[in-house]
């Protein structure tokens, strides 16, 4: 049995008796478990001589795990294996770059490549999948040329100044499997708008995003005005404008802001920075997420996580509906996604539901929310602000099935706020009872998008 096999078993014990957020250490040196494959006759030694160096592999390829290789290394062809063989591919103490790039041009399909057994750490980005020119491509026309057949498996990826691992815009068919992120300053994974068709299984993303989350935080001048800010932090897992992937089989937890967030980015800094702006064209939606351990976790599964959120910073090209003062309010995307089976064990809120046509089914809630440091809250929430009282646009067709609910202080865990409509409920039950779905509290909105505190600088 792997390693990482031998964590999830464990998580598995743990969270039959509540107690996940006691995570086992995981190796510091090592991927998640034994080397995984062989090394083929054909792939070729990339030794010690060349570690420091910036290198492009085009043919399978292997890495000597005496070695630490600073320099990044990109694969940009077809039919290649690049096997780390547990080497560290680590930039030090920089957090600029990519560890590990596998890119191709947008009308050239990649297949066939898999990025296996790494230690990646430093950097900015861990490993990144990306289609060169994707802002050239024209609507209609990003799917011309798919890419198949891209396995990241048995890595580990830590430290990292932003994304762990990054799914780039329209990139298709990839498959992370048995990868290990933490600490990654923004989220562990981040699905990109337009990309679709990835699966995320049996790995583990943890304590990732907590970036510009404590004091000093960063300042910001306004009208010459210097203030302080505190960060929200990040999510476990981003699905942005990313549809059709399946997240299934993994420990997530202890990450800044939750597990996995499912939401459309508004386009944002399109006249602040409009080398760098392109249009989100895509929500998140025929998205599953099942079979999960979700622990210690302010929010599980958030569906719709930036529909009542002021994004007035952002700086986004999509219309708003509310924009008053300093308040902008836009529309978020994120329909027609499926939560199921999964466990979440101490969890704020464990699903937030704030689209339209998401089911919630099967799931299992434990955890003891009656003190003080550990508040009240829900299994599953829908509903949401502003699109109901400003646009009449309650949540509708969420449906709510077979999930179990074993919260300690919690009088109603399945509940909606500000309305809903088309709600089927049923088979729901709350330390063994019936349960209804009843009238819920808001949680509390951030002043702006990703900003925990506001403050004028001293």
């Amino acid at each position: 049995m792997s390693r990482f096999t031998t964590r999830i078993a464990a998580l598995a014990v743990l969270a039959v008796v509540g107690l996940a957020a006691c995570q086992p250490a995981a190796n510091p040196e090592l991927p998640l478990g034994d080397n995984t494959g062989t090394v083929d006759a054909s792939s070729t030694a990339i030794g010690c001589g060349q570690a420091s160096q910036h290198l492009v592999v085009t043919t399978s390829s292997h890495l000597d795990p005496a070695c630490t290789y600073s320099g990044g290394i990109e694969v940009t062809q077809s039919h290649v294996t690049l096997d780390c063989r547990g080497a560290h591919v680590d930039a030090g103490a920089g957090r600029s770059g990519v560890g590990i790039l596998v890119h191709s041009p947008a009308d050239v399909a990649l297949t066939d490549v898999t990025v296996r057994n790494c230690v990646v750490h430093g950097f900015e980005g861990g490993i990144h999948v990306s289609r060169d020119g994707f802002k050239a491509l024209p609507v209609g026309h990003e799917y011309d040329v798919t890419d198949t057949a891209i396995d990241i498996e048995n890595d580990r990826i830590r430290d990292t100044g932003g994304v762990g691992l990054y799914v780039d815009a329209y990139v298709t068919g990839v498959t992370i499997d048995h990868v290990d992120i933490s600490n990654a300053g923004s989220t562990g994974i981040y699905l990109e708008a337009g990309s679709r068709g990835s699966t995320v299984q049996n790995s583990f993303i943890h304590g990732n995003g907590f970036a510009g989350t404590t004091p000093p935080g960063q300042t910001m001048t306004l009208g010459g005005t210097t203030f302080n800010y505190l960060l929200t932090g990040r999510e476990g897992i981003a699905v942005d404008g990313s549809s059709d992937n399946v997240i299934r089989n993994n420990a997530i937890g202890q990450n800044a802001a939750g597990g996995v967030f499912l939401y459309k980015n508004c386009g944002e800094y399109a006249t602040q920075q409009p080398d760098q702006w392109w249009p989100r064209r895509t929500g998140s939606s025929g998205n599953v997420i099942e079979g999960n351990a979700i622990y210690d976790e302010q929010n599980g599964v958030w569906i719709g996580s930036r529909m009542a959120e002021n994004t007035y910073f952002l700086d986004c090209s999509d219309p708003t509906y509310i924009n008053s003062g300093v308040t902008t309010i836009r529309l978020d995307s994120a329909p027609s996604n499926t939560v199921s089976s999964n466990r979440f064990i101490d969890i704020v809120h464990g699903v937030r539901v704030e689209d339209d046509g998401n089911t919630v089914a099967d799931n299992q809630f434990s955890g003891d929310h009656s003190s003080a440091t550990f508040p009240a809250s829900e299994a599953v929430l829908i509903g949401t602000k502003y699109r109901t009282e400003t646009l009449h646009q309650p949540v509708s067709g969420t449906v709510v099935t077979g999930n179990r609910a074993s919260l300690g202080g919690v009088a109603t865990p399945y509940a909606w706020i500000h309305g809903e409509t088309g709600t089927t409920f049923s088979d729901d039950l709350s330390r063994g009872a019936p349960a209804v779905l009843g009238p819920g509290t808001q949680p509390t909105i951030n002043l702006f998008l990703f900003v925990a505190s506001f403050t004028v600088a001293s």
